[in-house]
């Protein structure tokens, strides 16, 4: 019986594509190293439509196995159809998009496959595969073996660089023996150097390994999905660090205030379980709700908020007089922004929608309303007195994605 031959897929590197959200950017510096395991990106492009149609090209080239061509094809069609003037030369624009694209995820997904089989395959290899832009550095790295936790790979698992063709294969015992293969009793060093990128407000400098170029320093897999198996378990008690692109400046516009369409709710008694939650109740017009903020965004609703505030009597503070305004806040908020944070634990990168909203409560009494939404839950309620949300700049970071003014 004749057995058909099928193309196999790789898995992992397509899943890793499709977590990532849509962000419309200007300048390639936007958004910087670990933030693009969250994120697709393409600089100059800054319509939702284009970035999708780009988007969908790199999605084909990936799940279906396209050539550079056959991505050429569809990047000219997306180019014509939004009249879009990018920078650069077509081939060459279109190579960056396709090869920087597909080589990430494919990094991506050869790092969910070590995690997920480190037990049998412990080690990680270096292999440098020569390109038309030799790097000397990568080069020298080819065949250094270390244990897949070793600190080093967080830093140099590959691609290091435009156009770069790096990897790490994973090794077993067996294959170390085989191979008359030997594990280094430390990873080689890593000098840190000064480099100066061009950034939207102008030159900056940043740190980046030496013969690794700058935005590439990072494991792309650890910052999409952690490393570990317990990385859920070991996030729960770990910090988080913000992350920001380079030369980020706090915006200096002002947030107007407005007349909130709600009533403030009455204060609770500290530590009421029963009072909290019908509170909640009450403001959502039941125990779930799930609201569409301007732009489209779906944000679900549920007695986590209370849970949460009950886990810590310190978090109950009085929020609960602002519950009533929470449906306002998101299907109606002044700004939408777009947050990143690494675990300090896991390594890996999160994304956080955030609406923003100052209300005038009369009297001249105003408050910033501030929530947070991690994957489409709802993650946190802050309620900050005062009108200049300019002083508050932690709460309005990242990407401004809407702004009601």
């Amino acid at each position: 019986m004749a057995i058909e031959a099928k193309p196999v897929h790789f898995t992992e590197a397509i899943d890793y594509f499709r977590q990532k959200i849509n962000l419309p950017t200007k300048a390639w510096a936007d958004l910087w190293q670990a933030q693009h395991a969250r994120a697709f990106v393409v600089a100059g492009a800054t319509k939702d439509a284009l970035l999708a149609d780009l988007r969908a090209a790199v999605d084909k080239a990936l799940s279906q196995g396209t050539t550079l061509a056959e991505f050429r094809k569809d990047f000219d069609k997306a180019v014509s159809t939004h009249g879009w003037d990018y920078k650069g030369g077509r081939n060459w624009r279109s190579a960056v998009i396709f090869n920087t694209n597909l080589r990430m995820a494919y990094s991506a997904g050869r790092w969910d496959q070590a995690q997920r089989l480190k037990a049998e395959r412990p080690y990680g290899r270096y292999v440098h595969t020569p390109s038309s832009h030799e790097r000397k550095e990568h080069a020298s790295w080819h065949g250094t073996i270390l244990p897949l936790d070793d600190p080093w790979f967080g830093t140099h698992w590959g691609p290091n660089g435009w156009g770069c063709k790096c990897i790490v294969q994973t090794l077993s015992d067996a294959d170390l023996k085989r191979n008359g293969f030997s594990v280094l009793p430390q990873a080689p060093k890593v000098d840190w150097e000064t480099r100066s990128i061009n950034t939207p407000t102008g030159p900056v400098n940043v740190q980046t390994p030496k013969g690794i170029d700058p935005g590439f320093g990072y494991n792309v897999g650890e910052a999409a999905m952690g490393r570990g198996a317990e990385r859920v378990a070991l996030e729960s008690h770990g910090k988080w660090q913000g992350l920001e692109a380079p030369g980020t400046q706090p915006p200096t516009d002002l947030v107007k205030p407005v007349k909130p369409v709600a009533t403030l709710g009455k204060p609770v008694t500290k530590g009421d379980e029963t009072g909290l939650r019908q509170a909640l109740r009450q403001a959502l017009g039941g125990d779930h709700v799930v609201l569409t903020d301007p732009i489209g965004g779906r944000v679900s609703l549920g007695q986590a908020i209370v849970d949460h505030m009950l886990a810590d009597l310190k978090r109950h503070d009085g929020r609960e007089a602002f519950f009533p305004l929470i449906p306002e806040l998101v299907m109606n908020p002044a700004e939408i922004w777009i947050g990143f944070a690494k675990s300090e634990v896991s390594g890996r990168v999160s994304i956080r929608r955030r609406y923003v909203t100052l209300l005038d409560l009369g009297k001249g009494r105003t408050v910033s309303l501030v929530a947070d939404a991690d994957g489409g839950q709802w993650s946190g309620l802050t309620f900050i007195p005062g009108r200049d949300l300019r002083r508050a700049k932690t709460l309005r970071s990242g990407i401004r994605l809407f702004s009601r003014d």
